[in-house]
């Protein structure tokens, strides 16, 4: 079922549950008001009654006439009692029903009494002192116009709801129609994008409401898919050269040398350039599945305590000691008194390799310059800033250099396959770490990477 549909129902089902309650809301009350003013009534007509037969010697002739008048429009079904002190039937002859003792006495002590019976009938009981003795008198009769108004009440409001659903589903499909209308713009402009024009983007309103926003996000959505697009083009088309340039290499130098026969130096010659590109080959497949093993799940289990500046510390004692000495320069800003904030919780193999990345592009892309790592605290986190004095990365590059196996234009003089990098992204990002760079051409780069203070595993 659609939306509109589904609304249009449930904003006529709640209309329906309201107007229920208030119809019969609206129907107990007028059913009260008419039994009120029929009970009224048959009060008046019991004290008709008593004044006719008890009053008839101390009224003047005129009174009497206009009270034999008024007693003579009795109301349809009615039936009256007269009952002495000795709870007997008095004045009255035809005695409709007879009325229990216990009434009665109910009657005396009440002064006047209502009650009901039999198949919608009321009565009225009045106590009436006189001076010929004390009297009961007894009034009934059936509210047939009272029940007439109450049926016709049922209908006219049965009506009245069922053509309120009508209206109001009616106004809510309109509604839905109308609410739902930028959605429907979405849904055709969305059907519109395909993998070949997710540059396009879906117009945005100016309601700035739940549904602008969905097309903001949605816009987002498209954008990073255009990024993930663009930055799968560029991981084919750049796998794809690093892949046949030694690929077209081994195969050249086959076909040469078996174009003829060849000396014994000439087949070592080319077995030893087959060697070299097979291991180049071999070490990018063996990086590419490297960055795979990467996107591993920390765990209790594979995670352990890490003291950050400890790893900084054995960074810089690893360098020192290689052929030649490499120089990184290990600065500590806003250090916390207690060191076990420096901690955080991460797999310390992962994070030395991603580490280690860095710093060595640094070296390698500074002519073994020194490089600097520093470690700044906060109460938010910690921030490790990673920099060099190298060649430096173009600022439309900058964007593009974590992705696998891309390389800037001023990079293909060094070694290297464009991997470090982007390992490096995905395992700060295990860690809930964010890295950025910030470079300037002939000057040197530098990695800032953000450590949050609390790392969820």
């Amino acid at each position: 079922m659609k939306i509109r549909h589904r609304l249009s129902l449930q904003f006529t089902l709640i209309t329906g549950i309201i107007l229920t309650g208030v119809f019969i809301l609206i129907y107990l009350l007028s059913a009260q008001y008419i039994r009120n003013s029929f009970f009224k009534l048959l009060q008046v007509r019991a004290l008709v009654t008593a004044q006719v037969y008890l009053e008839k010697d101390e009224l003047t002739k005129k009174k009497f006439l206009e009270i034999e008048k008024s007693y003579r429009q009795s109301i349809p079904d009615e039936s009256s009692n007269i009952y002495d002190q000795e709870d007997k039937p008095v004045f009255l002859e035809n005695i409709k029903y007879t009325w229990p003792n216990s009434l009665l006495n109910t009657i005396r002590k009440t002064g006047t009494y209502r009650f009901t019976f039999g198949e919608n009938k009321y009565g009225v009981g009045m106590f009436y002192p006189d001076n010929q003795g004390d009297f009961v008198v007894i009034v009934t009769a059936k509210n047939k116009p009272g029940e007439q108004q109450l049926q016709y009440l049922a209908l006219i409001l049965g009506i009245i709801l069922c053509i309120s659903l009508l209206v109001t589903y009616g106004l809510g499909q309109w509604f839905a129609s109308k609410a739902l209308q930028p959605i429907q713009s979405i849904n055709r402009q969305v059907k519109r994008i395909r993998s070949n024009n997710l540059h396009m983007r879906v117009e945005q309103g100016r309601n700035k409401d739940e549904i602008d926003e969905l097309a903001r996000n949605f816009n987002e959505l498209l954008q990073h898919m255009e990024q993930a697009f663009e930055m799968q083009r560029s991981f084919v088309s750049n796998a794809s050269h690093e892949l046949r340039t030694p690929l077209t290499t081994i195969i050249g130098e086959i076909e040469v040398t078996l174009h003829r026969e060849r000396n014994k130096e000439d087949y070592i010659t080319t077995l030893s350039t087959v060697l070299d590109e097979s291991e180049k080959l071999k070490m990018i497949t063996d990086g590419l599945l490297q960055l795979t093993r990467v996107d591993v799940i920390l765990t209790a289990a594979n995670t352990e305590l890490v003291r950050l500046d400890e790893m900084l510390w054995e960074i810089q004692e690893h360098w020192r000691y290689k052929t030649p000495p490499l120089q990184a320069d290990v600065i500590m800003n806003d250090m916390p008194e207690d060191a076990a904030r420096l901690t955080l919780r991460g797999n310390r193999a992962l994070l030395m390799l991603a580490l280690q990345n860095i710093v060595r592009n640094g070296f390698k892309f500074s002519y073994n310059q020194p490089v600097s790592l520093r470690l700044t605290y906060n109460k938010s986190g910690m921030v490790l800033s990673v920099s060099d004095k190298g060649i430096g990365i173009a600022p439309s590059e900058q964007d593009k250099i974590f992705m696998p196996l891309y390389r800037a234009d001023n990079a293909y003089t060094f070694s290297g396959y464009g991997i470090g990098l982007a390992m490096a992204q995905r395992i700060f990002q295990l860690h809930q770490a964010s890295i950025t760079v910030s470079s300037v051409l002939g000057q040197g780069t530098t990695f800032n990477i953000f450590f949050p203070a609390e790392i969820k595993i």
